[in-house]
């Protein structure tokens, strides 16, 4: 089962005997009975993910049925899918920057560093940037900098190295 796969199992957990339904127009036509309209997107985005070179998907169901976390959770599925699974997508430039991410502004890459007892606010830190004393941010999206809390937590520790040995 694909990564992708068994994050629409983990949501919809009636799923997990549904996965390979695809294999037969009868098995499918009965996986999708009693679905809602969401429910049957998702399972058959599923049945793709398995099975890309038989089985199509039609994105316009993404349009018709889904909107909101469903809607942002499909298109999260299908960059993963395309990165993680496929390996299509070699060398990321594209990300979806949501609250609770792995990604943090400047702002919250300050409140972090202030946080772990480093005397950080956001001005500090963009000036630091803007003298290169900072990382370069891992992807920039609109003009806005945001950095992965892998790199964020490697440069607190620089720093909290830098401090002791004063």
């Amino acid at each position: 089962m694909k990564k992708t796969t068994r994050r629409i199992v983990e949501q919809f957990p009636q799923f997990e005997d549904k996965t390979n339904a695809y294999e037969s127009i009868l098995l499918s036509s009965e996986a999708l009975k009693g679905l809602d309209n969401v429910q049957a997107t998702f399972l058959k985005l599923s049945w793709f993910f398995e099975n890309p070179e038989q089985e199509s998907f039609d994105i316009r169901q993404l349009y018709l049925y889904l909107d909101d976390e469903w809607l942002e959770f499909a298109l999260e599925l299908i960059t993963e899918y395309f990165r993680e699974d496929t390996f299509l997508i070699r060398e990321p430039s594209y990300s979806l920057i949501k609250d609770g991410s792995d990604y943090l502004s400047l702002t919250q890459f300050a409140e972090y560093l202030a946080g772990e007892g480093l005397r950080y606010d956001r001005q500090k830190l963009n000036l630091y940037y803007q003298r290169g004393l900072v990382p370069k941010p891992d992807i920039v999206v609109g003009g806005v900098k945001y950095w992965s809390k892998k790199t964020v937590q490697l440069y607190k520790e620089h720093e909290v190295t830098r401090f002791q040995a004063k």
